[in-house]
């Protein structure tokens, strides 16, 4: 009987560990070193978790409602104002490890995740990420580090967790950090969402003001 209980006792204690593992992933931001200030900063766009397991058209996890068609085109107008602005791209896939609670959440196995084929690929800056904050990974982390970028732009999904934790992630190391609200979806409500980015310091802007702002910076720098 002893052994029984002693035996309970470790299942136990594996699964709480278990468990705060997977909170940690799915609900803690990380915190990172703050970056310095540069003479000619720049800025990027980052495409969060678009990928054929989430917003794909034979979707199994979708995370998208309405479906994420308009968010597409909508994320490929940035891509395409990214490129012609000189702004760094980053593109950031869910690769979840083979962790039985994360499995049981609707983690999928790592190396079958690609990203969506309507996402128009402009780079090699593909990353992955087993944690809702894209700074868990230190390549994109030091990506924008030796792009001195300062400024990002967030889309994808979900805007309620993995958009939410990047922005936090991000302030956390002294970035501006602004969400691009029709290039974001998720199945929960988006006006709470907005409201808590908000409340965050997280920057709210919609494609259109942002398409507009770089247009008449550049005429500004034309001028000049």
């Amino acid at each position: 009987m002893p052994y029984l209980l002693v035996f309970l006792a470790i299942l136990a204690a594996l699964a709480a560990i278990a468990a705060a593992m997977m909170f940690r992933s799915m609900y803690v931001a990380t915190v990172g070193k703050r970056i310095d200030v540069y003479q000619n900063p720049r800025k990027a766009l980052v495409v969060l978790d678009i990928q054929e397991g989430y917003s794909g058209t034979n979707a199994h996890q979708p995370v998208t409602a309405p479906p994420a068609t308009g968010m597409i085109a909508t994320v490929n107008r940035l891509i395409d104002l990214a490129t012609e602005s000189g702004m760094e791209v980053a593109y950031i896939r869910q690769v979840f490890s083979n962790n039985l609670f994360v499995r049981l959440h609707g983690g999928r196995r790592a190396g079958k995740v690609i990203i969506d084929r309507r996402v128009k690929i402009v780079n090699s800056n593909d990353f992955e990420k087993n944690r809702t904050d894209a700074f868990s990974n230190r390549r994109f982390e030091q990506l924008l580090i030796d792009s001195r970028v300062d400024e990002l732009y967030l889309s994808g999904v979900d805007a309620a967790y993995c958009v939410y934790f990047t922005a936090l992630g991000a302030l956390s190391r002294g970035y501006r950090v602004f969400v691009v609200t029709d290039a974001v979806a998720s199945r929960h409500n988006m006006s709470d969402i907005l409201e808590r980015y908000a409340r965050k310091g997280i920057g709210i802007i919609t494609s259109e003001q942002l398409i507009t702002a770089f247009r008449n910076n550049s005429t500004k720098e034309e001028l000049s």
